[in-house]
């Protein structure tokens, strides 16, 4: 994969006049990030609840799914909270639970997927044993948006389905008394990208606008805990409303009561006044997800709710044993693809890489088949069996193939016959379950497949927004990029490029060598390092990922970084966080 090195364009002039009272720097990071305007800057640096936050009623069907909320509770209906479960489905499930708990409303479970063994979304064998349970209503939270035909079964059941979702809608959409997702055709609510738990708190917010149920004020704005954490985690846009609940979600969360995510962050040694973005990112989310990879996301949603500090810490406990074990499993994976494909160079590898096994965990395929794309760069497929023994599998793009077109030619392959029990997904990510007995097949289609396909040339572009010295890297200069986090998609942190620079030192650190420090010396003789997760060079290994490039003391190279604020032993300390690496004077 080519990585190019690219200086962003010159900002405007007439961006230059308009945001004329802010730092030159500024004045380049807002530019970049569509800030064009004095008034649009203002409302990007100082985000206002009140004044931002949209009207929730603004989206299609938000009345008539409070309206059967109600009419539930009126009558005192059985309800299931029926989640997904991932870090977004979790969050948002807690968050009507707790809403039920506060109106003092009991007749309702929470229901949560296996995500091995049960199949994603709403059942037909789940809305009969609903059925049985003399439930009356399903509220769904992260899912239910392609749900026809189980829709159509709790219909013919008597139960009301009410959808609350995020993902895109299909040409058929499910009968459902009602569908809150913006991203219907004929839905006009402004912010089309919420996650899934900021469409649930928009519903909460539409219940609590009606005032039935003698709830203080601005209660709901405890909740924006869980839904920062289901926002960053499940990768949306951090601009227009979800940069407003993301930015004072962080606030909510840095004064959490929550006792099992003041649990969770007492076992990753960090105080909640200090938590960021990338806590959230790289360890709550992982660490929440852990529940539904490595055991049930059940155990997530209680650690979530719980008002027992025994069962938090218990809890808590438990998902850091899980994500220890995950990462564990990884690794299990990563080492038994190597020896499957055997030790051919690069170039003699099979345009793709397929491969897998019944004893790898089903919860470990999509992590592990991203490590690996970036490991062999090229397209991913790995499988394993679920415990009714069917083929589950998962795929990783690395942007030359539409790994959906690929599945799609090898299902077809031969005509009146399909090969996968079912397969979906997008361009980069996708996934397929299949018979036991086709697994010998699963190789020779998707590679005779991939051989159909258009494939587009990999090229990564890599956007730099300023070029700084070491002398340039400051806390005044921090505190300049600061009010632009937080940081995610389509809102960037700011990538520097530090030019001809001399290793001062090399390290590596952290399960076994896995993480790489670079340090610097800056011109008054003051260190700064450099840190690059996962980007230890392997001994002997042709796909590291900085070449050829040779990391040793004096050695000179040109540094892709962004400038951070590490808070590790909770002290604060200035660092760079690698993006690139390559030799001097190399574009």
């Amino acid at each position: 994969m080519v990585k190019n090195w690219k200086l962003r364009k010159a900002i405007s002039k007439k961006a230059e006049a308009e945001l004329s009272d802010y730092p030159e720097l500024v004045r380049k990071l807002l530019f970049y990030r569509g800030i064009k305007t004095k008034a649009e800057a203002e409302k990007y640096l100082q985000p206002d609840y009140e004044r931002d936050l949209l009207d929730p009623f603004l989206m299609k069907d938000m009345a008539k799914a409070v309206d059967r909320l109600f009419l539930a509770l009126e009558r005192k209906e059985k309800i299931i909270i029926f989640g997904d479960y991932d870090a977004d489905g979790v969050p948002g499930s807690a968050m009507l639970a707790l809403f039920f708990h506060k109106i003092g409303y009991h007749n309702f479970e929470v229901f949560i997927p296996d995500r091995n063994n049960e199949a994603y979304g709403l059942s037909p064998e789940k809305i009969e044993d609903f059925t049985k349970q003399g439930v009356k209503l399903i509220i769904t939270i992260d899912c239910g948006i392609t749900d026809v035909t189980e829709v159509k079964l709790a219909n013919k059941k008597g139960i009301d389905v009410v959808i609350t979702d995020h993902h895109l809608a299909p040409a058929e959409l499910p009968s459902a008394y009602a569908i809150v997702d913006a991203k219907q055709l004929d839905d006009h609510y402004p912010e089309k990208m919420l996650a899934g738990s900021g469409v649930m708190y928009k519903f909460i917010c539409a219940l609590l606008l009606k005032n039935r149920f003698n709830i203080p004020t601005g209660w709901e704005k405890w909740l924006l805990d869980l839904v920062v954490i289901a926002t960053v985690s499940d990768m949306v846009p951090l601009t227009g409303e979800n940069r407003l609940l993301a930015y004072y979600g962080l606030k909510v969360l840095r004064q959490t009561k929550r006792l099992g995510l003041l649990a969770l962050l007492n076992i990753i040694k960090t105080r909640p006044a200090n938590v960021t973005e990338d806590d959230i990112s790289f360890m709550l989310g992982p660490r929440i997800n852990s529940a539904s990879r490595m055991s049930h996301a059940s155990q997530a949603y209680y650690l979530l709710t719980t008002y027992d500090e025994v069962e938090a810490v218990t809890i808590a406990k438990h998902l850091e044993d899980k994500n220890k074990a995950r990462r564990e499993a990884v690794e299990v994976v990563i080492k038994g693809v190597a020896e499957q494909i055997g030790d051919l160079p690069i170039e003699e590898l099979p345009p793709i890489v397929v491969a897998g096994s019944p004893d790898w965990g089903l919860g470990m395929l999509g992590l592990t088949s991203s490590r690996l794309v970036e490991k062999y760069g090229r397209p991913v497929w790995l499988w394993s069996q679920n415990a009714n023994s069917v083929i589950k599998g998962s795929g990783r793009s690395d942007g030359s193939i539409n790994l959906v077109e690929v599945m799609r030619w090898a299902d077809d392959s031969v005509p009146g016959s399909k090969f996968f029990l079912d397969l979906g997904g997008h361009a980069m990510a996708a996934g397929f379950s299949l018979a036991p007995e086709k697994v010998s097949e699963l190789a020779p289609r998707l590679i005779s497949a991939y051989k159909k396909t258009k494939k587009e040339a990999v090229e990564t572009e890599l956007l730099v927004d300023e070029e700084l010295t070491l002398d340039q890297l400051t806390w005044d200069t921090y505190q300049l990029i600061e009010p632009l986090a937080p940081f995610g998609v389509d809102n960037p942190k700011p990538v520097f490029w530090l030019k001809d620079l001399e290793v001062d030192e090399v390290k590596y650190f952290g399960n076994g060598g896995l993480h790489l420090e670079l340090t610097f010396k800056k011109p008054d003789g003051k260190r700064i390092p450099a840190i690059g997760f996962f980007a230890s060079p392997v001994p002997d290994d042709p796909t590291h990922i900085f070449g050829d490039l040779k990391l040793a003391k004096r050695e000179r190279l040109d540094l892709l970084a962004t400038l951070e604020k590490s808070m590790f032993k909770n002290y604060p300390e200035l660092r760079l966080r690698i993006v690139d690496l390559k030799p001097t004077s190399v574009i």
